[in-house]
């Protein structure tokens, strides 16, 4: 009764100090995670410190890449760039998303990009915010200064480059070396020292104050867990003062009296905590008493049994390893031993797979060892099958005891096999190969607890025993390699010498061949080895490299290795070209008494070498000097005389209508041509001039010492020689030539400028008739240059938008209502104004951008035709002139059916003008291409009638409906009897041929009183209007009262 009070007792105490620990528990957990939040809080201000500092650095590697890539390329995307992170850093615009290290990199060409976010606040403000110390952020500041220092001469960089349009060679050149120069590296090696400094500094405090904050958490995460345990202690000690109050029941007692009188003391009597004075817990000390007495007599036996058993297994597994002369009878004879003399349920040997981490059965022997035929086993942790006894002893190279195979979490995937078979413990024991793990024992056992610590040595002694004849097995293996890889390796070094292509030979000390293979014996045209040590290695060198080779063979008997390239004659004569390689040899003595020499025949290569020497000087075709010799002679010329204060001329000749040779007889009339040419022009000549072919039909000359007579006199001579016809299979051809000089120092100073003007004063004489020569002059330069500036500038319009369309009415002369719009191409530059068409139009032509231009001309013009359509004019016809490239370009015909496919206008409406003088060059091919447009519909007329050579055989082949009268005839017709009769011809003759005409340039009354009076059917001019806009051309045509009703 006393026991059941203070039962009640303790267990009332043990609530109470429950519910408290309770309250301390919950309380340590808030506190817990209010100092991990902490945590968060001071690493979110470490990476704060640390992104703002880098913000600062990246936003001045930012600032130096996008200012060197503005000075190399000149794309003002980048100086906005540029200008754009100094604004954000200094806070007049809003930083963008995600405005972090890579930023500027991925923005995109066409600068689409995240919108900014926030307000526009200075990096040094956000420096301030984030509570840095004084001193880090004095560093910081010190950076920024740096940096906007830096930016100074970034700025100064930009305003070089912009100081002429476009930017000079030179101004270009300074602006980069500003920024590549050792003053701007030191600059910025001055921004990232105080980062690096303050990062050190920011560092150090940060870590700290994270520091402190986990130490106070680590310390409040410790109180939480005693409390936690305290409180499980706690629990637990309730639970048992209320298991305590509780006794056992009446028939529970006589039953458990009943069992011990028979006999019965194996199950034990479970006795609650505190009832050790009852009757229950005195009966169940009794049952104790007396099962231990029982089970100490069984174990002893059993031990005493095992122990046999191993010992005797033991002394088979010995003997076993002594007889067997391979693993699989070892390790069969093993398992068997083990299970046989051991008086083990079952025993097996599994070998580990490294690369699957697989086990795989090798040997097994005794009860339930069918399942290891099909076994799926891993030592990897991550496999179900790896937390077994086996899988951990493998992976953690350790041997594991299993002492109750049936109650062990680990063996849960077999028990329902262990419970069948009779397995009841097991021990697995790691076995060694190479110091490696090979694989596994695993024995199993019929009793609970079979491996004490006797027996546990005895199957650790079995596991050695094991580990050393696989070592034995080990070396027996790598013995019988060894002696095969040695029989192996001598026959495939025999084979590969043999085999060689190259000569492999050993002489002795005196020069004498001593060994030598196939190769070598066929190099040097011999029959047999006998045949060559007739004679040394010295008979075969020719003299002029004896002395070379003895002084090799010597540094080589000195210890030396040496190579050496010489020329032999062999035993038939024939000479070649040998590089050998040569190494000493030791007898056994260490002494050198041998040379061992790799030969190999390189007659090939020296061949190539001299091929490729005089390739790389001359012209194949030709054989004068080439590009790269002109160039070391012109440097050579020009030192001299810079020196001697003497001229020197450089002549560039280009043959007229080469290309026509070409095309007409093929390039091998034209090849043979240009050496016959080379000939002639060496042989008037001095020996001291260099003529050089700089490729195709294009020769340079330096002429040393000479004037501008005696350059002149050279020229001459030079067409003089041109002149006479070519014999060329059964051709006589006869060509010219043009050429252009330019005079040092006058015309330059270096080859680069002085070809330069050479070729615009050939290009001269080409445009003046061709057949002649032509000295530099200044004004070819300007041009020159004008001519450069222009094809640059053109070359961007399309991009820029420069070019519009504008558009001049075409009245009808019976009527006075607009029949036609004339489409008329205009370019407006900022820099350079207004360009005249006269003027950028055959640039365009001689630089091939006449064609994107001319193609976007024609898609405004129909696109523009259509829209006037929609808006309401009456449908008129757009007419577009095409150039000569245009002309004879192969797509034509089917860009411009594309083109109004695409715009929606019917081919009726266009027309396209062409110059007289382009449509009668190739007569044949321009009837090809108007029969091919006028088949799809499209307009064909003749611009500029009157001008060229056109004969009236070729008029009628052209499928064309109009002539265009040049305003050249129609300017003086009023007072003018000469353009009154041929403007009257070409309307009469038109008509005669069925073919409507239009006067342009008409600009007075007279001028159209005169041509409505000659039956002109179409007039266009300042008399009615200028080209306009498309908007002006709109309300013009509108005032002329076009539109519909």
């Amino acid at each position: 009764m006393n026991d059941s009070n203070s039962n009640l007792t303790k267990f009332s105490r043990h609530l109470w100090l429950t519910l408290c620990m309770f309250i301390l528990f919950a309380a340590t957990f808030g506190a817990y995670v209010w100092t991990e939040k902490q945590i968060d809080r001071a690493n979110e201000l470490r990476q704060q410190s640390f992104m703002l500092a880098e913000e600062l650095r990246q936003s001045s590697d930012d600032l130096t890449r996008m200012i060197r890539t503005y000075a190399a390329t000149g794309d003002p995307l980048y100086k906005a760039h540029f200008q754009e992170i100094l604004d954000i850093r200094d806070g007049k615009k809003p930083r963008p998303v995600d405005y972090q290290d890579v930023y500027w990199d991925l923005v995109q060409s066409d600068d689409k990009r995240p919108r900014p976010f926030g307000e526009a606040v200075p990096l040094l403000e956000l420096m301030q915010r984030a509570r840095f110390t004084p001193q880090e952020l004095a560093k910081l500041q010190e950076a920024k200064a740096r940096s906007d220092e830096l930016a100074l001469t970034e700025q100064a960089a930009m305003r070089l480059l912009e100081s002429s349009s476009p930017p000079t060679a030179a101004n270009r050149e300074e602006a980069l070396r500003m920024l590549h120069d050792t003053n701007y590296h030191q600059a910025k090696i001055a921004i990232m020292l105080p980062i690096n400094q303050f990062r050190a500094m920011a560092d150090r405090r940060t870590l700290q104050a994270v520091r402190d904050t986990e130490s106070k958490a680590t310390s409040v995460r410790l109180l939480f867990i005693v409390f936690g345990v305290l409180l499980l202690t706690l629990l637990w000690r309730m639970r048992q003062d209320l298991y305590a109050i509780l006794g056992g029941p009446v028939g529970e007692l006589h039953m458990r009296i009943a069992r011990l009188g028979s006999g019965e003391f194996s199950e034990p009597i479970s006795v609650a905590p505190g009832q050790q004075d009852s009757v229950l817990g005195w009966l169940s000390e009794t049952q104790l008493k007396l099962a231990d007495l029982d089970a100490s007599r069984k174990t002893a036996e059993q031990r005493s049994q095992r122990l046999t058993q191993l010992y005797a297994a033991l002394s088979q597994c010995n003997q076993a390893i002594v007889r067997c002369q391979s693993e699989e009878e070892l390790f069969a004879q093993l398992c068997g031993n083990i299970v046989s003399f051991g008086g083990m349920q079952l025993a097996w040997i599994g070998r580990l797979d490294p690369d699957t981490k697989q086990i795989h059965t090798l040997a097994y022997h005794g009860a339930g060892a069918e399942y290891l035929s099909n076994l799926n086993l891993s030592a990897s942790a991550d496999q179900p099958s790896g937390q077994g006894p086996t899988g951990i002893c493998v992976r953690e190279d350790r041997p594991y005891w299993c002492q109750d195979f049936l109650h062990d979490d680990r063996t849960a995937l077999w028990h329902e096999r262990a419970a069948s078979v009779g397995w009841r413990a097991s021990a697995s024991l790691p076995l060694h190969r190479k110091a490696e793990v090979f694989g596994a024992l695993t024995v199993y056992s019929d009793a609970v607890g079979a491996f004490d610590e006797d027996v546990r040595s005895l199957l650790l002694e079995m596991a050695m025993d094991i580990d050393f004849a696989l070592q034995g097995f080990d070396k027996e293996a790598q013995r019988l390699q060894i002696e095969n890889a040695l029989r192996m390796s001598e026959q495939r070094f025999r084979t590969i010498v043999e085999t060689e292509p190259e000569c492999i030979k050993v002489v002795d000390r005196n020069g004498q061949i001593l060994e030598i293979n196939s190769a070598g014996i066929s190099m040097l045209e011999a029959e047999s080895l006998a045949d060559v040590q007739k004679q040394t290695l010295l008979d075969f060198i020719l003299p002029d490299y004896r002395s070379l080779f003895v002084a090799l063979h010597q540094r080589v008997l000195g210890g030396e290795n040496g190579t050496l390239e010489f020329e032999i004659t062999g035993m038939k004569g024939t000479r070649r070209w040998l590089e050998t390689h040569a190494a000493p040899m030791r007898n056994t003595d260490g002494e050198i008494d041998m040379v061992l020499g790799i030969t190999r025949d390189v007659t090939a290569r020296k061949e190539a070498e001299a091929r490729i020497q005089y390739l790389a000087h001359f012209d194949t075709l030709t054989g004068l000097p080439n590009r790269a010799q002109l160039a070391e002679r012109a440097a050579y010329a020009l030192n001299l005389a810079q020196r001697s204060h003497q001229q020197l001329a450089l002549m560039l000749l280009d043959l007229d209508h080469f290309k026509d040779i070409n095309d007409t007889l093929g390039h091998t009339v034209g090849d043979t041509l240009l050496a016959q040419l080379a000939g002639r022009l060496q042989s008037v000549l001095r020996e001291e001039d260099t003529v050089s072919r700089l490729g195709g039909d294009e020769f340079i000359f330096l002429l040393f010492g000479v004037d501008m007579h005696g350059a002149a006199h050279v020229a001459q001579k030079i067409l003089d020689a041109i002149k006479a016809p070519f014999k060329i299979e059964h051709f006589d051809l006869n060509v010219t030539g043009s050429i252009g000089i330019a005079m040092y120092p006058g015309d330059g100073h270096d080859l680069e400028v002085l070809s330069k003007s050479a070729d615009a004063a050939m290009y001269r004489a080409k445009h003046e008739g061709r057949n002649g020569y032509r000295f530099f002059t200044t004004e070819m330069q300007t041009r020159s240059e004008r001519q450069l500036q222009l094809v640059n500038a053109l070359s961007q319009a399309l991009e820029r938008e420069q070019l519009t369309v504008h558009y001049q009415p075409q009245i009808s002369v019976i009527n006075g209502r607009i029949v036609a719009a004339e489409a008329l191409l205009r370019w407006y530059h900022p820099e350079l104004g207004q360009v005249s068409p006269a003027e950028f139009i055959p640039a365009a032509e001689d630089s091939g951008l006449i064609i994107p231009i001319g193609e976007w001309v024609l898609r405004q013009a129909v696109r523009q035709a259509r829209k006037w359509m929609l808006d309401g004019l009456d449908p008129m016809i757009i007419a577009v002139n095409l150039s000569a490239v245009q002309f004879r370009h192969s797509d034509l015909p089917n860009l411009v059916t594309r083109i109004l496919d695409e715009e929606g206008l019917p081919a009726e409406y266009l027309e396209l003008e062409l110059t007289e003088g382009v449509a009668m060059h190739d007569t044949q091919n321009a009837v090809a291409v108007m029969n091919n447009l006028h088949a799809r519909g499209v307009r064909m007329s003749i611009d500029d009638f009157g001008t060229g050579y056109s004969s009236l055989s070729q008029l009628k082949k052209f499928r064309i409906y109009k002539l265009k009268i040049d305003q050249s005839f129609v300017r003086d017709i009023s007072t003018d009897p000469e353009d009154k009769a041929i403007v009257s011809a070409i309307i009469h003759m038109a008509k005669s041929l069925g073919l409507q005409t239009i006067a342009e340039g008409v600009e007075t009354a007279g001028q159209l009183a005169f041509l409505r009076e000659q039956g002109c059917d179409e007039v266009q001019g300042y008399y009615y209007s200028r080209p306009l806009p498309a908007q002006q051309f709109e309300e013009f045509a509108r005032a002329k009262a076009m539109v519909k009703p």
